[in-house]
């Protein structure tokens, strides 16, 4: 059995959870894996009626871009809606900024970005917390990039390690109630990464060599299966983890060099 299907089982039944961005890469992952533990989900994403079809009854999708001002308020209002106001965690999850370099981005595209990564999942979980007075999870997902730089990707760069700051300052903020945690993950086989090594390889480029390139410098040889952080996400969300808070764990094959 290969390692992006070794099983793993979580008592999730009956349990409701927000996915954010799950229509397509670690999000959907994500959300097929809570599925398949028992657990309800409420997909909030720009086009979530794919992986709902897929998921079935167990799935809600909500069609909804999370950097606009009113999101909050809709997702809040489809966890009122879809589970009579039951929520038992969230994940925080999105697609990343545009690559370029610091000095070379223009206002609005920091402004942008800055919605993307913090200010949209803070006006998130501000309005769907305290609708987990009961106690849940909270899982944010952000990059490598909060340990080491990425090449060419410097919004998130500076942006992301803030973003796990964040997840620190809410476990000690909203426990003992709420558990928060952030996950880093590296190079996953999504259609981000994708685009991205396109970027790298250039117009005519050679995609597959850049992906060798990238896949050689990682420890573990490959990249990351999307399933294999679904699975940490899912422990993460889950009582298994009842006593991780405030972590921010690597899922990166071991590329990221830095110590601690």
């Amino acid at each position: 059995m290969d390692a992006a299907h070794r099983p793993m089982r979580l008592d999730l039944d009956g349990r409701a959870f927000v996915v954010c961005g799950a229509s397509r890469g670690l999000g959907r992952a994500t959300a097929h894996e809570l599925v398949a533990h028992g657990a309800r989900v409420l997909l909030a994403a720009r086009r979530p009626q794919e992986v709902a079809t897929e998921l079935g009854d167990a799935a809600v999708p909500l069609p909804v871009d999370l950097t606009a001002p009113d999101a909050a308020e809709r997702v809040a209002a489809g966890v009122r809606e879809s589970f009579a106001g039951r929520l038992d965690g969230i994940l925080v999850n999105g697609g990343g900024p545009p690559a370029g370099r610091a000095l070379e981005y223009t206002d609005e595209q920091w402004s942008g970005a800055f919605e993307l990564l913090l200010g949209g999942p803070i006006r998130l979980l501000r309005e769907l917390t305290p609708m987990m007075a009961g106690g849940g999870s909270v899982v944010i997902v952000t990059s490598s990039s909060v340990r080491q730089p990425i090449d060419g990707l410097d919004t998130s760069n500076v942006l992301r390690p803030a973003v796990a700051a964040l997840a620190k300052v809410l476990a000690r903020e909203l426990g003992p109630a709420i558990r928060v945690n952030s996950l880093a993950p590296g190079r996953f086989d999504t259609d981000r990464v994708r685009d991205l090594d396109a970027q790298r390889a250039g117009g005519g480029g050679d995609v597959e060599a850049v992906r060798a390139r990238n896949a050689a410098a990682i420890p573990l040889r490959r990249y990351g299966d999307p399933r294999e952080l679904a699975r940490v996400a899912a422990f993460l969300l889950s009582d298994a983890a009842s006593y991780v808070s405030g972590a921010a764990l690597q899922v990166d094959g071991a590329a990221v060099t830095a110590v601690p």
